[in-house]
C-alpha cells in the first residue's frame, strides 16, 4: 500500500497573488497622498513623479524654516520677504497660496 500525499502549499503559491502596492507621501502642508499601483511598471512611474514633489518640498521647507512661525502663521513683515524668496526659487504660486494675496 503507498500512500500519495498531496502538496497543497506548492499549488497555492503557483497562483500569483495580485500586485498592489500603495505608495504614500506627505507634502509641505501635512496632506497625506496615496497611489495605488498594480504592476511594477507603475510603481516605478510613481516613484519617479513623486521624487519630484519631495526635492520640491525640501526646497520649500527649507526657505520657509528660516522665518518665525506665530500662532501657526507667518509674521506680516516678513510676507514680501518669502514671496520673493519662494517667488526666486519658482514657487511663485505656493506663496500666494500659502501667505495669501
Amino acid at each position: 500500500m503507498s500512500t500519495i500525499y498531496n502538496n497543497f502549499a506548492a499549488s497555492k503559491m503557483s497562483n500569483n497573488p495580485k500586485f498592489e502596492v500603495i505608495v504614500s507621501f506627505t507634502d509641505f502642508l501635512g496632506k497625506t497622498h496615496n497611489i495605488v499601483c498594480r504592476n511594477r511598471k507603475k510603481l516605478a512611474e510613481a516613484n519617479q513623479f513623486l521624487k519630484m514633489f519631495k526635492t520640491e518640498s525640501v526646497k520649500i521647507n527649507s526657505i520657509l524654516s528660516e522665518y518665525p512661525v506665530v500662532m501657526g502663521k507667518f509674521p506680516t513683515k516678513y510676507h514680501s520677504e518669502i514671496k520673493r524668496e519662494l517667488a526666486s526659487a519658482g514657487f511663485s504660486s505656493v506663496s500666494n497660496f500659502l501667505i495669501g494675496k
